[in-house]
């Protein structure tokens, strides 16, 4: 189904505008300045929200600026307008590649080859994701113990990526065992987030391991957590939010040296910005 049919219920100056739209959109996306590109390119699916081939173009904009979640989040959007949009499914699949998620990025490429058996830039990816498959573990357990090794030796990329295999090797309904492991991996990960100066992603894996609710029955763990979002926090310079975590850790733990000395460099920087953040 092409686009224009589906635009059936738009207005000939609606259709034109988002045209428009769409092509300023493409001028600023061939001169790399994405921002821009993005800026036009919502504006046209303002003015037609079943134009697939937009929510594809601005999906590869966010593909370019290594926003994965919202690229994957557009090219499903694509697909679900029109399911036979092979360049919807191969954009699905770039992104989940980028998001370690292989094995649904596999299932996005062989939709896109079902509808294009010919292409070889999808029979390539596709093989590329394969190869990637038979090199991963197929325990938690031991994608864990990889991702530890890897964490030792300080290949903390590499260790994230094995943590969150593991994680995704964990069933969601999982015993109380593996909740708490699913906990312990998103601690570790945040720690290596920590490590290469990702502060928001400490702060957002923090929230996840804390919002677990396995913690509750975990104080070693949920010291960890508090401690990590802690730093985390006082280096964005969130000096109330980093304290808090920093008050929590020493409650559980009140000879803790990082969660106290914590407290008191968040104190100090605090009074120096007048209490605000």
């Amino acid at each position: 189904m092409t686009t224009t049919a589906m635009e059936g219920g738009l207005e000939e100056g609606q259709r034109k505008k988002a045209q428009v739209l769409k092509e300023r959109g493409n001028s600023f996306y061939v001169r790399h300045q994405f921002r821009q590109a993005i800026e036009w390119y919502t504006k046209a699916l303002d003015a037609n929200p079943v134009a697939y081939d937009v929510w594809t173009n601005r999906a590869s904009t966010y593909a370019a600026l290594r926003m994965w979640e919202e690229g994957l989040a557009d090219a499903r959007e694509a697909v679900r307008i029109n399911p036979n949009w092979v360049k919807g499914h191969w954009r699905a699949g770039v992104c989940l590649v980028n998001m370690n998620q292989h094995k649904e990025a596999k299932e996005a490429f062989e939709c896109g080859l079902r509808m294009s058996p010919h292409s070889e830039q999808i029979k390539q990816e596709l093989r590329a994701v394969e190869e990637h498959l038979k090199t991963l573990p197929t325990s938690a357990e031991e994608a864990k113990r990889q991702g530890n090794a890897h964490f030792k030796e300080g290949n903390f990329e590499k260790a994230i990526k094995l943590y969150k295999e593991s994680i995704s090797l964990l069933l969601q309904d999982s015993s109380k065992e593996e909740q708490s492991m699913r906990a312990a991996l998103l601690i570790n990960t945040a720690e290596c987030y920590r490590q290469v100066g990702e502060y928001e992603q400490v702060v957002e894996t923090c929230d996840r391991a804390i919002g677990t609710g396995i913690l509750a029955d975990n104080r070693n763990l949920k010291v960890k957590a508090h401690l990590r979002r802690g730093l985390a926090l006082e280096k964005l310079e969130r000096f109330n939010k980093a304290r808090e975590d920093f008050r929590v850790a020493l409650e559980l733990e009140p000879t803790n040296h990082i969660a106290s000395t914590g407290l008191i460099r968040c104190a100090k920087a605090n009074r120096l910005v007048g209490g605000s953040q």
